[in-house]
């Protein structure tokens, strides 16, 4: 990891269409914590998770980052796990991990290494893609859904590898219908909608 992170948003507004999903939102994420982002299909919580890893823009308001409470842009902070993996296809699973620097043990899938991408299930897709957003080493971990897919051992080691990330001064930001069961982790919850 890359040093402490900061991540602010104030007065945010995200508009989709002709449709407010969220209006006037203020936090400030400063210290290792998981903020746990919840509500209905359609209500906003892509759009917020996009919007935090500055891969969209507010309607109005402002997103900061900061690394040592030093003004950065999002990519020198945060590493996004969209809810859809991002794994090249024509690749092996060793092939697209060499490509992001990442190392299939961290997600126990070096049995699958001469696998290709596109021949990996929903579960062994997401996991390759977790290893690559470990790979990032950036303090501020942004995931949608990162347990839909997995098996019960895939929640528990993205629950544990969620849990590590947080306890060496990371922040993790996760939307999910259901709760993440970190133990001992600062744990805030925002409901939309």
């Amino acid at each position: 990891m890359t040093g402490t992170a900061t991540l602010k948003l104030t007065d945010v507004d995200i508009i989709r269409g002709h449709r407010t999903l969220i209006s006037a939102l203020t936090l400030t994420l400063d210290r290792p914590q998981l903020l746990w982002v919840e509500g209905g299909n359609g209500i906003g919580k892509t759009s917020l998770l996009r919007t935090c890893a500055g891969l969209s823009q507010p309607a109005s308001g402002q997103v900061a980052w900061a690394l040592n409470e030093e003004s950065c842009k999002a990519p020198d902070a945060v590493a996004f796990l969209p809810a859809d993996t991002y794994n090249k296809s024509g690749l092996t699973t060793l092939e697209s991990a060499q490509f992001w620097g990442a190392d299939l043990g961290t997600v126990d899938m070096e049995s699958h290494a001469t696998t290709r991408t596109e021949r990996l299930s929903t579960g062994q897709a997401k996991r390759l893609s977790i290893a690559n957003l470990i790979a990032a080493e950036k303090p501020i971990w942004i995931l949608d859904e990162p347990l839909a897919g997995l098996d019960a051992s895939g929640r528990e080691d993205v629950t544990a590898l969620l849990s590590e990330h947080i306890s060496n001064d990371g922040i993790a930001i996760v939307a999910s219908h259901t709760p993440i069961p970190v133990a001992n982790i600062f744990t805030q919850r925002l409901t939309l909608g």
